[in-house]
């Protein structure tokens, strides 16, 4: 069994703080709660992606609209990914960043 931890998808991602400027793309959020964030393309910041990412239901549906985003999970191949979220403008993933266990 595959253990797939998403800790973005939780209510402290939040309270992060960050820049309020716009990442740009290849550009690695600082991490949070053993997820780093990776700005793939567009204009978003690090706060809104992980806020973003903190809106995705981890016992839902696989594919889910968060605002503009159309999020899903990944699964042992695209390990450490486990949400990617894209939208007509951006597009970021959620690496899992915790040692394995």
């Amino acid at each position: 069994m595959t253990k797939l931890l998403v800790p973005a998808a939780s209510a402290a991602l939040l309270m992060g703080s960050f820049a309020v400027t716009s990442a740009a793309p290849g550009v690695s959020c600082p991490p949070e709660n053993q997820s780093q964030i990776d700005i793939l393309d567009g204009p978003i910041t690090c706060g809104d992606a992980y806020a973003t990412a903190g809106q995705y239901q981890a016992e839902g549906e696989k594919y889910q609209q968060v605002g503009p985003f159309t999020c899903y999970t990944g699964n042992a191949m695209t390990l450490p990914v486990v949400l990617s979220c894209t939208s007509d403008s951006a597009e970021f993933a959620v690496n899992n960043i915790a040692p394995p266990q």
